[in-house]
């Protein structure tokens, strides 16, 4: 029963911390591109996004695998990993941001 209940406990802090990260990337994102004076696409070439896709991906699918296979594991150990989850989910959500401006 306890093992269910530190999966439990690191889903549910993963799933928050990431809509947190999510939703604070597209209120940055947002509001930046709302402050400029003209409507201009990014300067870095789609090679970027790509690459941040990648990584990000990495970093997502990683740390979900890391906490699947240390399931039994207390949240103290995997905060780490679900604070790796939400930073991937962060730049995916970024760049796809941007992709839409290109």
């Amino acid at each position: 029963m306890n093992k269910i209940k530190n999966i439990y406990q690191t889903t549910i802090f993963t799933f928050s911390l990431s809509l947190l990260f999510i939703f604070s990337a597209i209120l940055i994102q947002t509001k930046g591109q709302s402050g400029l004076k003209i409507n201009c696409s990014y300067l870095d070439p789609i090679t970027i996004d790509i690459f941040a896709f990648i990584f990000a991906l990495f970093l997502v699918i990683e740390g979900i695998y890391k906490i699947y296979q240390s399931k039994d594991a207390v949240l103290t150990k995997q905060i780490t990993r679900g604070i790796r989850i939400s930073f991937g989910l962060a730049i995916l959500t970024l760049h796809l941001i941007q992709i839409f401006y290109k």
